[in-house]
């Protein structure tokens, strides 16, 4: 037999007269585990002595089995918006030979942290967020790997390719129908309101914009939402729904003068509408209401809600259109840093929730 040149523990057993697993613990200082001081130093020495050399870890290499395959990351299916964008990411994938899958995080950054250890360790064809990150710095370095692209509001610091559109245009655009209109004073209804929502911040804001540019008091404009516990403590299924009733009651209870609600999804919109039939108040006659995203269910005749289109479902396409450009080029052997942005133009959708002020007055 030829001589072995490497160093093993059990010749450090052998050596220092101790078993094999003493010598596997000691050195690789497991946890929960101790022996003696003089036992510790007497292998430590053996080691030292016969030139044994502590193997490194193994770099783990990625698992191509998700190679062909987009990762998803949405805050919550029950959205009609959501619902779209996926369904056209899902088709638009097939046509590209890749498969696709949903991670629902329910904006949790906890999640986000699990998701991302997950992608670290799979080849994947791409990851689309349907939504700005709070975990956006593993997005960025994750993004040195694969494509990632973001659709919707593109936060500062981001990295990687996005399609995108501006929530403050859709904001602004709604705030001059209603102006035009007649109403002045506006209940905004949403999800809270911080700093990472940034759909939810530029909305009002695009609202405060027309109304300053207009020389009208963006005070006028009053912010109706729940505090981010009541709102975690909604089911995820209906969450925005239910924020849209309970914040309109609210409003209505605090005798607001407002003769237009506005809802910062169709969603909070749907909830908006129940609320006001239950308390008998008609729409458009006593008080218009609005939305944004042009959920399929708006356009509904039973519904009919004045809302703003921003073209959810080509969206999704070009994000995939963009993960497969990448990988073309990648494949290729075309190192890219290639960064792609994409901005949509927002559309008003003019229907039957929306009419001239009658000067409502919940006093009457």
């Amino acid at each position: 037999m030829g001589k072995r040149n490497k160093v093993t523990t059990r010749d450090i057993a052998e050596y220092a007269g101790v078993s094999q697993s003493t010598v596997s613990m000691i050195l690789s200082e497991k946890k929960n585990v101790s022996f003696g001081e003089e036992t510790v130093q007497k292998v430590k020495k053996a080691a030292r002595t016969l030139g044994y050399n502590k193997p490194g870890k193994k770099k783990r290499t990625p698992d191509q089995s998700l190679s062909k395959t987009i990762m998803i990351l949405c805050p919550t299916v029950s959205n009609g918006y959501y619902n779209a964008v996926i369904h056209s990411i899902v088709e638009k994938a097939q046509e590209y030979g890749y498969t696709s899958l949903t991670a629902v995080t329910f904006r949790s950054a906890e999640r986000e942290d699990e998701y991302f250890r997950l992608f670290s360790e799979n080849e994947l064809a791409g990851v689309i967020s349907l939504y700005p990150l709070t975990k956006y710095t593993e997005a960025n370095a994750l993004a040195k790997r694969i494509p990632v692209v973001l659709i919707g509001d593109k936060p500062e610091g981001i990295r990687f390719s996005s399609v995108e559109l501006d929530s403050q245009k859709p904001g602004w655009m709604m705030a001059e129908h209603l102006v035009q209109l007649g109403h002045r004073h506006i209940a905004f209804i949403s999800g809270p309101v911080v700093k990472k929502e940034i759909s939810r911040t530029r909305r009002l804001a695009g609202f405060q914009q027309y109304y300053r540019e207009a020389e009208l008091d963006p005070a006028w404009i009053k912010l109706f939402c729940p505090t981010l516990k009541a709102y975690a403590d909604y089911p995820h299924t209906g969450a925005e729904y239910q924020a849209g009733y309970d914040m309109t009651i609210r409003a209505l209870d605090a005798d607001t003068p407002a003769t237009a609600f506005v809802g910062n999804s169709d969603d909070i919109a749907f909830g908006i509408l129940a609320a006001l039939a239950d308390r008998g108040i008609r729409v458009p006659e006593d008080i218009s209401v609005a939305g944004f995203d042009n959920h399929r269910l708006s356009g509904m005749p039973q519904i009919a809600l004045t809302t703003v289109e921003h073209s959810s479902w080509q969206k999704g396409q070009n994000a995939v259109e963009m993960i497969y450009r990448k990988n073309t080029r990648r494949e290729a052997g075309v190192e890219s840093g290639l960064i792609i942005r994409m901005e949509y133009e927002p559309k008003l959708i003019v229907r039957r929730t929306t009419g001239k002020t009658s000067a409502y007055s919940f006093h009457s």
